[in-house]
This record gives structure tokens, C-alpha cells and sequence, in this order.
């Protein structure tokens, strides 16, 4: 009874991803007893939760683990024994998937309370429907565009396997612990995708969805802007604060490197204000924006962190109402390891200082100018200089127009803000906050 446990512990800990195959494999043919592994690969297959053909592959890895020597004739390995290991890995991805779902069918038919826990199992339930078919879906048709190996040699439709250098999306796993779901979006810096991490569901954390931010192909080829990448992430992990974006981690899976951060759930200032009339917030939901807003960026200049990209659509307004900054430090990283942040795509003209445009070491007064773009879009509905980059407005003497309902001691703190010169800037982001707020 206690080796039949032990194999079926073993079966388990390999379908919650924390056991390799071929690992697996020497475990049971490790004295086990093949009565016992029979038994054990029977009840996984037939409660559903391991492929007949993965459990063939299995007994012929045992065997050979064991013996040492070809299977003999009244034991006859399955034809596919000698699978290349690209297709057994995504074979045994696949395996890992279905587990994975199977775990999440658990965690939702957990005891749940209110109408909204029951709107979200079934939401829940349609995501669990489709989950393995993204994956297949998007493999298949990177079979039918040539992007994978078939023939000999290769995995072919059968074996589904993906290259080490494939683009990942919808159902791939990374570090064998996130699953990617779906794509949330994308701009310079690369995609986001919301994902499970497998660790916390194993936890039973309630929220063990995360984002994963993988890193756009133009960065990966520049491996000093990749290390700065990492290294300012790494950094922003100390920004513990309400109204920032917790970062996690940052990880590399072969050619693809990625940020693992806090998901949230709303939309960000960018799509607010677009659809609001006049492209404008509530009055009151405005000030807190802004307010929150300031307070994010003054915490990180408090701790020598500069954004470097401050715009709204790095500003998220979350469904219960908080405001949450994503992405610090990432242009910053670039600058301070020698590369054209703006060439590269991680840095927003319209919204950018001079400084920054220019190439010029960061400096927190580069955020208040930032800051007093998006305060004074959100006060008006308009851009301050008519989104032109800044130095070409400072070239054209643009100035912007003075706004009602700031008294004149305000206006003068925003108006410096937006000065085309640093030195007339408030010296960082807790100064701006003290000289505008409260508006009005």
C-alpha cells in the first residue's frame, strides 16, 4: 500500500507541473513495482487526467529506466516511444494543461457566497471551456504558416511542438508556472497578457491571476538594454505603495523575457477620458485621480525612482476605484544604459520632456513636466500644447492657454510644471502636489 502511494504521489506531483517526465519516469522505475504503476497509469487514465498515449511513452520510459535494454517482444514499446524530445515536452505541456485546468474546476466549485462569486464561476467556466483549445488552436496554425518543423525529424500536426524561439501567446506556460490566457494588450515595450500563476493556485491565494509583461523582440536583441531592464524592475519592486503597480519579478523562458506584475481590473486614463464627455472625468473623480496620481510618483522620487514615461495610458483607474502607475522605470533603464529610449518605442513625445527627447540624464523634474500634461488634459480635455512633442511646441512659442477654475496660485504651479526649461520646474513630484492640491 505505501509504494502504491508513493507512485501515485509521484503521478500527481508530475500533472501539477513540479516533476519532470524523464525524472518521473526514473522515480517509478526506481524498485517500484510495475504491478503497482500499471494500477496507478490505469486510474489516471481513465478518471481522464493523463493521455492513453502519454501513459504508453511513460511505461516504455520505466522500462527503459529499469532495464536498460529494448522493450521485449510481449511488451512492446508504442510506436511513437521514439518521439522526438520537442514533441514529448509539448506533449507533456499539454498534460500539464489539462491538469491545470482540472485544478481551476476545484478552485471554482470551492464554496462561493453573493451573486457576483456566482458571475464569476460561470465566466470563470467559459474560460476553463476554451482554455486548451487556445493553445492548440494557435499551435496549428503555426503548423499550417510553416512556423513549425513537421516531417521527419519534426513533431508534425500529431505532435503540436513549438520552437524554442516561437512567439508565445494564449495557453503557452513559462517557468513552468505562468499560463498565459489572454492578451490584454501591446504598445513599444511589448505585449500583456493576464495569466495564471500556478504557484498561488496551489496556495489557494484567491487571486492567482498575475500580469506578465513580455518584453518586445527590439529590447531582447539589445542585451545591455535587457540587463537595465531587469535591473530597473528589480528596483521597482521596493515601490511598495497603493497607487503604483506591483511589480514581482522578472524572468527569462529561452528567447523571451518577461514582467510579472500585479493584474488589475478597469481601464486606463487613456480610455477614460476618451469616452468621457468633453473628455473629461468627474470633478471629483478627477482630483483623486490626479491626487492619487501625484502621490505614486512623489513615493518613488522619495526613493530615487524616475518614470520617465508618464502618460495616460500608464495611468490605471481600477473597478473599486484606485488609481494604480504601471510600468516604472522602464524608459528609465533604457537611458541609463545608453540607448534612444524614444527610438525604441519607451517613451511618448507628446508627453515626454525636452530633457528626455533630448537623451539627457533623467532627472524627477522630467515626471513633473509629464505630470503637468496629463493634470492639464484632465482639467480641460485638451493637450497643453496640442500634442505636439515639446521641444517642437518650445521651437513654435507655444503656451498654454490659462484654465478656468484654477485660482491664479495653482495655475502658476501647473504652468511651471509645463515650463520648457527644468530649472523652472518644482523640484519633484511631492512639491508639484503641494503648490496644485487641492485643485481649485
Amino acid at each position: 500500500m505505501r509504494a502504491s502511494s508513493a507512485i501515485a504521489a509521484a503521478i500527481e506531483t508530475f500533472l501539477a507541473g513540479r516533476l519532470g517526465f524523464e525524472q518521473l519516469a526514473e522515480d517509478l522505475a526506481a524498485g517500484a513495482d510495475p504491478a503497482a504503476i500499471e494500477a496507478a497509469l490505469a486510474d489516471v487514465v481513465n478518471t481522464g487526467r493523463l493521455p492513453a498515449d502519454i501513459a504508453g511513452l511513460l511505461r516504455a520510459r520505466v522500462r527503459t529506466a529499469a532495464a536498460a535494454v529494448a522493450p521485449t517482444p510481449t511488451q512492446t514499446a508504442p510506436a511513437d516511444a521514439g518521439e522526438p524530445l520537442a514533441a514529448l515536452r509539448s506533449r507533456v505541456e499539454d498534460v500539464v494543461t489539462a491538469a491545470l485546468v482540472a485544478d481551476f474546476r476545484r478552485f471554482r466549485d470551492r464554496p462561493r457566497g453573493d451573486e457576483r462569486d456566482r458571475v464569476e464561476d460561470r465566466q470563470l467556466d467559459v474560460l476553463l471551456t476554451e482554455f486548451r483549445g487556445l493553445r492548440l488552436r494557435r499551435q496549428a496554425g503555426q503548423i499550417a504558416a510553416g512556423q513549425v518543423a513537421t516531417g521527419e525529424g519534426g513533431a508534425g500536426a500529431a505532435g503540436l511542438a513549438l520552437p524554442e524561439a516561437a512567439a508565445v501567446g494564449p495557453g503557452t506556460m513559462l517557468k513552468g508556472r505562468f499560463v498565459l490566457d489572454d492578451e490584454l494588450g501591446h504598445g513599444g515595450m511589448g505585449s500583456v497578457f493576464r495569466a495564471v500563476d500556478r504557484r498561488r493556485l496551489e496556495a489557494l491565494d484567491p487571486q492567482p491571476y498575475v500580469a506578465i509583461k513580455l518584453i518586445a523582440g527590439a529590447f531582447r536583441r539589445h542585451p545591455d538594454a535587457l540587463r537595465a531592464i531587469e535591473a530597473e524592475a528589480r528596483r521597482a519592486q521596493s515601490l511598495a505603495h497603493p497607487n503604483i503597480c506591483a511589480v514581482y519579478d522578472f524572468d527569462r523562458e529561452g528567447a523571451h523575457a518577461f514582467i510579472v506584475m500585479e493584474l488589475l481590473d478597469g481601464e486606463t486614463l487613456e480610455a477614460a477620458l476618451q469616452k468621457a464627455p468633453d473628455r473629461r472625468l468627474r470633478a471629483q473623480r478627477r482630483d483623486d485621480v490626479l491626487a492619487d496620481l501625484l502621490a505614486a510618483v512623489a513615493h518613488a522620487h522619495a526613493h530615487g525612482v524616475v518614470h520617465a514615461d508618464l502618460k495616460p495610458s500608464n495611468v490605471f483607474l481600477t473597478a473599486d476605484g484606485a488609481t494604480k502607475v504601471l510600468d516604472f522605470g522602464v524608459a528609465t533603464a533604457l537611458g541609463g544604459a545608453g540607448f534612444d529610449a524614444a527610438g525604441l518605442g519607451a517613451v511618448t513625445p507628446g508627453f515626454s520632456s525636452p530633457e528626455m527627447a533630448r537623451g539627457e540624464p533623467r532627472d524627477p523634474r522630467d515626471d513633473v513636466f509629464s505630470l503637468g500634461v496629463i493634470a492639464y488634459l484632465a482639467l480641460s480635455g485638451r493637450h497643453p500644447f496640442d500634442r505636439r512633442p515639446a521641444e517642437q511646441a518650445a521651437a513654435l512659442g507655444l503656451v498654454p492657454a490659462p484654465l478656468d477654475g484654477l485660482s491664479p496660485t495653482r495655475w502658476d504651479a501647473l504652468a511651471a510644471a509645463l515650463s520648457f526649461e527644468r530649472a523652472r520646474r518644482p523640484g519633484d513630484a511631492a512639491r508639484l502636489a503641494a503648490a496644485l492640491l487641492p485643485l481649485g
